[in-house]
């Protein structure tokens, strides 16, 4: 006789929705480094900005360029803010999905353990009545003998 799981459809349930856990954080990471990436541009960015500014202002402008240049300076501190909020609110996500995954992952891992036991117990049975039926056999055999 072969083993049969029992909960062998749950098992298969859990171990699908741990790969899907796996895929959302591998999402949030992604849409994490992303924004990483956009925050590190646009402060690069700025920089080169205010770099090209104080260049222009070392030979001079109007008024009319300098407020110019203060509502880019007003612009790139608004989207590094934004960024940075992204930011958080991305790493939020991460957390959130690693705890997904790790109760996903502990759910699998409890099946499995029970899968593991009711192995042992089905070849512990399997031995016994194996035993059992050799001990029958001796018995026969030495029955058959004595008569």
């Amino acid at each position: 006789m072969a083993f049969n799981f029992r909960y062998q459809k749950v098992l298969e349930i859990r171990i699908k929705e741990e790969d899907e856990a796996k895929k959302i954080l591998a999402s949030k990471l992604a849409d994490m480094e992303r924004i990483k990436q956009e925050l590190s541009k646009i402060k690069h960015d700025k920089i080169a900005f205010e770099q090209k500014i104080l260049n222009e202002m070392k030979e001079g402008v109007d008024a009319k360029r300098a407020a110019s240049y203060n509502r880019f300076k007003k612009w790139y501190r608004d989207e590094i803010n934004n960024f940075e909020m992204m930011l958080v609110g991305a790493k939020r996500a991460v957390k959130q999905a690693r705890s997904q995954l790790m109760l996903a992952t502990q759910e699998v891992k409890k099946i499995e353990k029970l899968r593991e036991n009711a192995y042992n117990e089905y070849k512990f049975n399997e031995e016994k009545a194996m035993n059992e039926m050799i001990e029958e056999a001796v018995s026969f055999m030495s029955a058959k003998k004595n008569v």
